[in-house]
């Protein structure tokens, strides 16, 4: 369902014909349609809420970046020489630093063989290379004002740094892109998600549920919960049966 038309039967729906303009641009109902989706994508933990990351990173890096990923299952690492690679998981940061004595970006290259979940957060939250130059171990944090900030990114840190250019692959949950819809000339630029091209009724409840919650309307977020659970109920199902279809035995 084109975004814009969604946009605009959430406002009929809700009666909120204040959140968009005459036009059908947004007007305040994006934030209300966003939250619900939000909320969709953490209820589910399948299906098209797994994606795959791929980035190429030069030799030396420890850190990658990656936008919207809720959870990390799998790494890879790969290139034409080595081939595909999978990472150890080391859990957490504290072990996969146990595991060398050095800074983690001093680590001698060679082949990465483990990733953790990144600390991207510094703290207090301004601080900045120069705010803590002398410290030792810090060089998995991003510590200037530059571009991706911890505020919107999550990632991992791999171990040891590449020798060489790889592509590594973050298998894991994501959260759905944010959704959006200009006009420009005549013409609507929209962002797409799986919920809007599959499941729009869906998200229109989650968007309604959340303006509801958001007025302090009990009874009414009340009833959009009630009739959000049925169908996510349904989807849940269907995923299932998809991911245990003709599987007969345990993995190893």
């Amino acid at each position: 369902m084109d975004y814009y038309l969604l946009r605009k039967k959430f406002c009929e729906m809700s009666g909120r014909y204040d959140l968009i303009n005459s036009d059908y641009t947004d007007n305040g109902a994006d934030f209300y349609i966003n939250a619900g989706q939000a909320r969709l994508d953490r209820m589910q933990n399948t299906g098209q809420m797994k994606a795959k990351y791929v980035k190429q990173v030069a030799a030396g890096t420890i850190k990658v970046y990656v936008a919207g990923l809720r959870s990390v299952h799998k790494v890879w690492a790969g290139n034409s020489t080595e081939g595909l690679i999978e990472l150890s998981n080391a859990g957490t940061v504290e072990y996969l630093r146990s595991l060398y004595e050095k800074q983690l970006g001093d680590i001698d290259q060679g082949t990465p063989t483990w990733f953790a979940p990144a600390i991207l957060r510094p703290f207090p939250d301004s601080s900045t290379s120069t705010s803590l130059s002398g410290y030792y171990d810090i060089d998995d944090l991003p510590l200037h004002a530059t571009v991706p900030d911890h505020f919107t990114y999550s990632g991992i840190v791999i171990a040891p740094p590449p020798d060489s250019t790889y592509y590594i692959s973050v298998y894991g949950t994501f959260y759905s892109p944010t959704l959006s819809a200009t006009l420009l000339a005549g013409t609507w630029t929209q962002t797409k998600s799986m919920w809007t091209e599959v499941h729009p009724s869906i998200l229109l409840k989650a968007a309604l549920y959340e303006l509801e919650s958001f007025y302090r309307n009990t009874e009414g977020a009340k009833d959009w919960n009630n009739a959000l659970m049925v169908d996510v109920t349904g989807i849940d199902h269907d995923f299932v049966d998809q991911e245990s279809y003709d599987i007969n035995q345990m993995g190893g």
